[in-house]
Protein backbone atom coordinates (compact mmCIF):
# COMPACT_ATOMS: atom_id res chain seq x y z
CA UNK A 1 0.00 0.00 0.00
CA UNK A 2 1.84 3.22 -1.26
CA UNK A 3 1.86 5.87 1.71
CA UNK A 4 0.51 9.45 0.92
CA UNK A 5 2.99 11.96 0.91
CA UNK A 6 2.74 14.71 3.11
CA UNK A 7 2.51 18.35 2.40
CA UNK A 8 5.85 19.88 2.42
CA UNK A 9 5.64 23.08 4.68
CA UNK A 10 9.90 23.93 3.85
CA UNK A 11 12.37 24.98 6.74
CA UNK A 12 14.80 27.11 7.08
CA UNK A 13 17.55 27.51 9.22
CA UNK A 14 15.97 29.63 11.51
CA UNK A 15 13.05 27.19 12.08
CA UNK A 16 15.59 24.67 13.12
CA UNK A 17 16.01 22.96 16.49
CA UNK A 18 19.24 21.71 18.34
CA UNK A 19 17.86 18.49 18.29
CA UNK A 20 17.00 19.02 13.95
CA UNK A 21 21.10 20.20 13.94
CA UNK A 22 21.77 16.47 15.33
CA UNK A 23 19.46 14.55 13.48
CA UNK A 24 20.76 16.41 10.31
CA UNK A 25 24.58 15.83 10.84
CA UNK A 26 23.63 11.94 11.52
CA UNK A 27 22.13 11.59 8.44
CA UNK A 28 25.00 13.52 6.95
CA UNK A 29 26.77 10.80 7.11
CA UNK A 30 24.33 8.64 5.48
CA UNK A 31 21.17 6.77 6.39
CA UNK A 32 19.62 5.69 9.75
CA UNK A 33 16.98 4.88 11.72
CA UNK A 34 15.35 6.19 14.43
CA UNK A 35 17.14 3.81 17.25
CA UNK A 36 20.33 5.02 15.73
CA UNK A 37 19.40 8.44 15.87
CA UNK A 38 18.79 8.77 19.56
CA UNK A 39 21.89 7.07 20.11
CA UNK A 40 24.08 9.00 18.20
CA UNK A 41 22.60 12.32 18.99
CA UNK A 42 22.26 11.72 22.54
CA UNK A 43 18.59 13.27 22.70
CA UNK A 44 15.66 11.32 23.68
CA UNK A 45 13.55 8.60 22.00
CA UNK A 46 10.52 11.17 22.58
CA UNK A 47 12.48 14.17 20.73
CA UNK A 48 13.87 12.38 17.94
CA UNK A 49 10.64 11.11 16.93
CA UNK A 50 8.70 14.08 17.28
CA UNK A 51 11.49 16.34 15.33
CA UNK A 52 11.69 13.48 12.59
CA UNK A 53 8.15 13.51 12.06
CA UNK A 54 8.82 17.65 11.81
CA UNK A 55 11.30 16.86 8.96
CA UNK A 56 9.73 14.48 7.12
CA UNK A 57 7.14 17.12 6.72
CA UNK A 58 9.02 19.48 5.52
CA UNK A 59 10.68 17.52 2.93
CA UNK A 60 13.83 17.40 4.61
CA UNK A 61 13.61 13.12 5.52
CA UNK A 62 12.18 10.58 4.41
CA UNK A 63 11.79 7.19 5.03
CA UNK A 64 13.42 4.47 3.05
CA UNK A 65 12.75 1.02 5.10
CA UNK A 66 9.10 1.83 6.63
CA UNK A 67 9.03 -1.57 9.18
CA UNK A 68 12.99 -0.25 10.08
CA UNK A 69 12.15 3.26 10.30
CA UNK A 70 15.59 3.91 7.93
CA UNK A 71 15.50 7.47 6.95
CA UNK A 72 17.73 9.49 4.68
CA UNK A 73 18.28 12.72 4.11
CA UNK A 74 16.27 14.46 1.42
CA UNK A 75 17.97 18.11 1.09
CA UNK A 76 19.37 19.95 4.22
CA UNK A 77 17.53 23.60 5.00
CA UNK A 78 21.23 24.68 6.11
CA UNK A 79 22.32 24.61 2.97
CA UNK A 80 19.71 26.23 1.51
CA UNK A 81 20.44 29.09 3.47
CA UNK A 82 23.93 28.74 2.28
CA UNK A 83 23.12 28.99 -0.88
CA UNK A 84 20.67 32.06 -0.35
CA UNK A 85 23.46 33.89 1.14
CA UNK A 86 26.19 33.61 -1.44
CA UNK A 87 23.63 34.02 -4.09
CA UNK A 88 22.70 37.82 -2.34
CA UNK A 89 26.50 38.12 -2.05
CA UNK A 90 27.03 37.72 -6.20
CA UNK A 91 24.28 39.78 -7.06
CA UNK A 92 25.98 42.68 -5.48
Amino acid sequence: MARAQPMHTPMDEDDLRPADEAILDVLQKGRATKGMLVDESGYSRNTIYNRLEVLEAAGHVRVVHESTRLFELVNDPRDDSQESDTSAENAD
